[in-house]
């Protein structure tokens, strides 16, 4: 590559065999003085200037000073590399065989990054994207950052165009698409087996035919695919999701999805027939962040360039890049409202008894039979104390004080059962870092392994995305982690909750599943008390009154602690909620929140 002084124009060289197309790109919106902090602003418009034929040399007339052209091959508009002209105007490109590398690693990368967005380097580099600190040295990171991590000849630049082109050109995901509405039930999720059209991608169009219908055209924009006009209860308007088939026993493979509606109803598009899992239910939220890093990366590339015309503005927008990156999060999450078919489901979550005490004294019933037996149900107290305080420590104490039972019988025979004071009293220590790492974990075990156990029987009881509600009781003390959390990104955890409320499950199963959990994605005392906390805290009728009803001894919950407390290394911590869920008090399986209770106190001993 060599620049020459030529005017308007720059003399582009094809040397490859394949004829290649020119586009010039400009933000959405024109650049201002100050510069905008919208995302939106910043979003690639791609302009055709020239079509160069195989092995040729075309001056291209470039149609401003500040331009910046993508070069695409001319049969599938795959990006091959990105020139910026001299200001002055002029230049000179060649594209040669050797360009052609950079971009499919690019592409490459791209992939595993939005198909697996919990995976340890896909979190590493969404951090890079969303540290508001990054704007002004995202380039080099970015390109370094690839370079390191096994995909070195690419970089920063080839990340952007190649990500422009897999959310915007219906030439990256060819192939039949089997549709289907889903009736989704949040009591009973049905998975549904007749198709009710197809949806074909070929030669950079797309189309939706109907069974027994006329095909409707597509069109793909910014990962949105949709007919004309198309709403939230009018046409076809679909998030396309890049998964990873984990859930369907093939990891090595990656297929494109689209969710979303149809004439406002639910509706799904998979590249194979009968889905044998709700994919739909959490596909776009728990690859939510990977839908920020790529828009980030898009836009703010595109900032940079065009506010280098402006004085100080690149430096103005990386004092707002919070806002900047604000405005990512807003478009993103009203996106997943026509993009999560289950979001609206289930009732709000109400957690309980937080910031405040509230004591429920339950009646005092003496009842004098002729028999001469006496029952004195006295004082049921459950208290759950969630108290936040500046040391960044929450104790979470569940009193349970009931029940003395004495029967004077005829026969001079005295009973006395004395059931009291279940006690729960345990500091989680939610230090800096500790919410994100949650939900790091539970993702990526759900991404990996775990989903396939937990829409087992799903059925929702509390909205997935209102895990950020028992989240914010920690808001002091992980202000940080809180602070630019999407409702999206709680949906791991919302999931895992629900599960372990789930009452078409058995108690046993819910604590194997925790089992597997915490031996496959090794969460730290901290990361098990939050979620067993959550749980506890989330109001749930049945799970609630089985805890409230519950009688033992203080004495007899030691025991099934010190059952669990046999584990507690670290490659040993899994067997004590095997532990868990084999456990039984006179023969009865523990309620789920009254096995929290023990499993709290299991976790002071890991700490």
């Amino acid at each position: 590559m060599s620049a020459a002084d030529s005017g308007n124009t720059v003399a582009i060289t094809n040397q490859l065999n394949l004829t290649l197309t020119v586009y010039n790109t400009t933000s959405a919106s024109p650049p201002t003085d100050p510069p905008s902090t919208e995302q939106s602003s910043y979003y690639p418009v791609y302009t055709k200037i020239a079509t160069i034929a195989a092995n040729a040399t075309q001056n291209v007339v470039v149609p401003d000073a500040l331009a910046r052209l993508v070069i695409c091959r001319g049969d599938n508009d795959f990006p091959i590399t990105v020139y910026v002209p001299p200001i002055m105007g002029g230049g000179a490109l060649t594209v040669a065989n050797s360009d052609l590398p950079a971009c499919q690693t690019a592409w490459s990368f791209y992939q595993t990054y939005v198909s697996q967005p919990y995976a340890p380097l896909a979190l590493q580099f969404t951090e890079l994207l969303l540290d508001d600190s990054n704007l002004l040295t995202l380039n080099d990171q970015i390109s370094t950052f690839l370079s390191q991590n096994g995909y070195a000849g690419c970089d920063y630049f080839h990340f952007s165009i190649v990500a422009y082109w897999a959310t915007n050109s219906l030439w990256a995901w060819p192939g039949s698409y089997y549709c289907y509405q889903p009736d989704n039930n949040p009591s009973e999720f049905v998975l549904p087996t007749v198709p009710v059209g197809q949806l074909v991608i070929a030669n950079g169009t797309a189309s939706y035919t109907p069974t027994g219908g006329a095909a409707v055209p597509l069109a793909f924009a910014n990962s949105v695919l949709s007919s004309s006009g198309a709403t939230s209860s009018s046409g076809i308007l679909l998030t396309a999701v890049l998964r990873n088939l984990t859930w369907e026993g093939k990891p090595s493979e990656n297929a494109m999805c689209f969710t979303g509606k149809n004439a406002g109803a639910s509706f799904i598009a998979q590249p194979y027939a009968d889905p044998p899992i709700p994919w739909w239910a959490v596909a776009y939220d728990m690859a939510y962040t990977g839908f920020l890093g790529v828009q980030i990366a898009m836009t703010v590339d595109m900032a940079v360039h065009v506010l280098s015309g402006i004085k100080n503005g690149i430096q103005y927008l990386a004092g707002k890049a919070s806002d900047f990156i604000s405005s990512v999060r807003s478009k993103f999450e009203g996106i997943g409202e026509d993009a999560d078919p289950v979001a609206s489901l289930g009732d709000p979550v109400e957690p309980i008894n937080v910031d405040v005490d509230v004591d429920v004294d339950v009646d005092i019933d003496t009842d004098t039979d002729t028999d001469e037996d006496t029952d004195v149900d006295v004082d049921i107290d459950v208290d759950i104390d969630v108290d936040d305080d500046v040391f960044a420590i929450i104790d979470v104490d569940v009193d349970v004080d009931v029940d003395i039972d004495v029967d004077n019988v005829v026969d001079t025979v005295d009973v006395t059962d004395v059931d009291t004071d279940v006690d729960i009293d345990t500091d989680v220590n939610v230090e800096p870092g500790a919410i994100t790492s949650l939900l790091q974990k539970v993702g990526n075990w759900i991404m990996t392994k775990g989903l396939p156990a937990l829409v087992e029987n799903l059925a929702i009881m509390a909205a997935f995305q209102g895990a950020q509600t028992l989240l914010n009781v920690w808001k002091n003390a992980a202000q940080k982690d809180l602070q630019n959390l999407s409702p999206q990104q709680s949906t791991g955890l919302g999931l895992l909750v629900n599960y372990l409320l789930n009452e078409k499950n058995s108690v046993s199963t819910r604590w194997t599943t925790v089992a597997d959990y915490v031996q496959q994605a090794a969460p730290s005392a901290v990361n098990q008390q939050t979620l067993l906390s959550s749980v506890l805290m989330t109001k749930n009728a049945d799970a609630d009154n089985a805890q409230a009803a519950w009688r033992w001894s203080s004495s007899d919950e030691s025991d099934a602690v010190r059952a669990m407390g046999k584990y507690t290394s670290a490659d040993q911590q899994y067997q004590a909620y095997q532990a868990l869920a084999a456990y039984t008090y006179k023969g009865q399986v523990l309620p789920v929140k009254v096995a929290c209770g023990v499993a709290m106190k299991y976790t002071a001993l890991l700490s």
